[in-house]
């Protein structure tokens, strides 16, 4: 079973850092090894998708296999046209939007944009969880709050499975 997480387009918007936490977090549930995968890789677990676009074809055409999707957004316009015209096209079910990187309360406007496409989890931005990769320390053993909300919402998303 495929869980693939995306955000259209648009990268640096944080869909790496939460396929790491989500699959920590599955396999913490489930007792099973998860693991985070390429789309253009073999395995089937929580698929990691690069920035991409509708014109390239293999990532599409993965994409189009995929049963269940979340989003990775930020509050910005880029983001929601792009994922607007994946989620035109998303066959899956989509579990979730992760309003990613918010700076106090959330846009009412951005939280409405994404609303209709699935239930929104917001993560509010976290300095030490913005310096993970460049220290090379897993973002699953920061002590941050964005991470927690990371996992709240894995936690809601892998029930929903």
């Amino acid at each position: 079973m495929d869980l693939c997480i995306t955000s259209g387009s648009k990268g640096g918007t944080g869909k790496t850092t939460f396929a790491e936490v989500m699959a920590y977090v599955w396999s913490v549930i489930s007792g099973a090894p998860i693991r985070v995968a390429k789309p253009l890789g073999r395995s089937s677990s929580v698929v990691d998708f690069p920035a991409f676009q509708l014109t390239d074809r293999r990532y599409l055409e993965r994409f189009l296999r995929c049963k269940h999707v979340v989003y990775v957004v930020d509050e910005d316009l880029e983001t929601v046209r792009a994922v607007e015209i994946l989620h035109a096209v998303a066959r899956g079910e989509v579990l979730g939007v992760i309003l990613n990187k918010v700076l106090g309360k959330p846009g009412r406007e951005f939280t409405r944009l994404y609303r209709w496409m699935g239930e929104v989890y917001v993560v509010h931005f976290d300095e030490r969880l913005a310096i993970h990769r460049s220290v090379g320390v897993p973002p699953f053993k920061m002590r941050s709050i964005a991470v927690l909300e990371m996992a709240k919402a894995a936690v809601d998303i892998i029930n929903k499975l």
